[in-house]
């Protein structure tokens, strides 16, 4: 396994992990300092367009960037490299270190800032007292983003890079070699989980997963220039991150008319159904399962039994889709597991061992911020439990499960790597369907097909945010 071949590709894999890592944790840090420390104008704007990569599939990027080179220079074989396909992960993963920093900053107690005023400037400040703070969420922010390149799968092999995921995928799907491309995953794994342990007490709390107002008192810091080259960045972010992409697919889309759009469109129909019931299917248990975990890891105050499911949906969360597709095969491929592994239900354990850790998480920082007098004077009132859930506790967390629904249903929707590697055969779900089609495609029909995807996805997105407006109102959650 530990041939010269495998450390050469195990060592490339790594550095385009931490060329990824290092440039979304630097841009995390300017666009957090942006929108957490300086009002700029339309901050809460940018606070949720930036976060829409996030949530798109990585491979429309891929695309969009690579018609983006296309069009205005007729060469994209720059995109065809180790710097094309780490600049097209850098747009997709900057957004959870604007998330991950973001929200440190703004949980960061005013008086050690103010306290500095007093004896240094405001570079003193953010050098000595703010980036030693949010020290934690720096590596966590570099760790996560490291992981998720390191086990990204579509943006390499649509641009031809062989790193450690295609090599297992080329090894398991198309040479057979399943020892081979087993030896690679548990390598890969291993890399991964140490590189989680190294954070994991940060990660595992993961304050940055929680959907209630924090750091409403906090400081912001008053420096003109400072605010007026954040808001440049941040537009900058913007136009590159989310407007370039999506309007070069609409002209790569319809350069010559409508038609190829209409041909992706019919192609994709069929799927549509399918790939929305999984989605619907996946997010319920995922959030069901996050709430279930919650609720006892707060009852219990944390015991060995619920940091063990929390560990264990930790792992699988940072573990690589294709690690944990292959997984998945090998244990339920036996005849008597015959009704998981050949329906959609293996799916959806992909989903739920893919995304719970977030929905846990979600639902869990929302609980910590009940007293558990109220349930304990519902106990001894002798409400029954189920009522107890229905009428107290629900109602106080809703916005947070409506949160975990709603990352659980998009995230499910896009999700390439496990469901590439498990989906039964005669079933058309959207992202296998069009990356498939996209190896054989013309540059507008692929076009078509990512913008389709891009325009779903957005849909989407808009629905959830305008049903989650009067949740949020009602219970006095705030974007601020």
């Amino acid at each position: 396994m530990l041939n010269a071949s495998t450390i050469n590709l195990l060592l490339k894999s790594v550095l385009f992990a931490f060329t990824v890592a290092f440039f979304s944790t630097a841009i995390g840090v300017i666009a957090g300092f942006s929108i957490y420390k300086f009002k700029t104008r339309f901050r809460n704007f940018f606070k949720i367009v930036l976060l829409i990569p996030l949530f798109i599939p990585p491979y429309v990027f891929a695309v969009a960037w690579k018609d983006f080179l296309f069009h205005f220079t007729g060469n994209s074989n720059l995109l065809s490299s180790f710097c094309g396909a780490a600049f097209v992960l850098v747009t997709v993963y900057s957004p959870l270190s604007i998330l991950i920093i973001g929200t440190a900053l703004s949980n960061i107690n005013s008086a050690y800032e103010e306290s500095a005023m007093l004896i240094t400037g405001l570079r003193g400040v953010i050098t000595k007292i703010v980036l030693p703070l949010i020290k934690p969420a720096l590596l966590t922010s570099f760790v996560l983003v490291f992981i998720f390149a390191l086990s990204e799968f579509s943006v390499p092999v649509y641009f031809g890079v062989k790193v450690f995921t295609t090599e297992i995928f080329t090894q398991f799907s198309a040479f057979y070699n399943y020892s081979l491309a087993i030896s690679q995953s548990v390598l890969l794994a291993l890399v991964c989980v140490v590189l989680l342990f190294t954070e994991r007490k940060y990660i595992a709390d993961a304050p940055f997963l929680s959907v209630e107002s924090k750091g409403q008192n906090r400081r912001f810091y008053n420096s003109q220039k400072l605010k007026f080259y954040g808001e440049i960045f941040l537009t900058a972010l913007f136009l590159i991150f989310v407007i370039a992409p999506f309007v070069i697919l609409i002209i790569q889309s319809f350069n010559n008319g409508t038609g190829k759009f209409t041909q992706a469109l019919n192609l994709l129909l069929p799927t549509f159904w399918n790939s929305i019931s999984l989605a619907f299917s996946g997010a319920l248990l995922i959030t069901a399962i996050g709430a279930g975990l919650a609720y006892y890891s707060w009852i219990r105050n944390g015991n060995l039994i619920s940091k063990s499911a929390e560990l264990f949906f930790l792992l699988t969360f940072a573990l690589p889709s294709i690690v944990t597709g292959i997984i998945l095969i090998k244990f339920f491929n036996r005849p008597e597991l015959n009704f998981i592994y050949s329906t959609s239900a293996i799916i959806l354990l992909g989903y739920v061992l893919r995304f719970s850790f977030v929905a846990i998480k979600l639902e869990e920082n929302a609980l910590k911020q009940i007293p558990r007098t109220l349930e304990e004077a519902a106990i001894i009132e002798g409400i029954p439990f189920l009522a107890r859930l229905r009428k107290i506790i629900f109602p106080l967390i809703l916005p947070a499960l409506f949160a975990a629904f709603t990352i659980g249903f998009i995230f499910s929707l896009s999700e390439l790597s496990v469901t590439i590697t498990v989906f039964p055969p005669g079933m058309e779900v959207l992202p296998v369907k069009v990356f498939t089609l996209m190896a054989n495609s013309s540059s507008a029909l692929a076009s078509s097909m990512n913008l389709i995807v891009f325009i779903l996805t957005l849909i989407i997105i808009s629905i959830f945010y305008l049903l989650a407006k009067p949740v949020f109102k009602k219970f006095n959650f705030t974007n601020d």
